[in-house]
């Protein structure tokens, strides 16, 4: 095999790794995320601070997939 061959396999692959991991990590619901008071955040007891409180675990993504407005920290 040419040395042009591999390298071209090489940035296939790497180009496929990169488009499989975008598809795969990317929040599906990106488009409901809204605005929850910016400017709040929870401790390490889970207590909310400079915001309305709020309940629920965060999902995979770093958002509230309990709490309406869904929301990301």
């Amino acid at each position: 095999m040419s040395r042009k061959y591999i390298v071209t396999i090489i940035l296939v692959l790497v180009f496929l790794s990169g488009v499989t991991y975008a598809v795969n990590y990317t929040n599906p619901r990106a488009s409901e995320i809204t605005e929850y008071s910016p400017s709040h955040w929870h401790d390490e007891h889970g207590v909310t601070h400079e915001a309305v409180s709020h309940s629920g675990g965060t999902d995979r993504y770093g958002c509230h997939n309990a709490s309406v407005p869904y929301h990301c920290h």
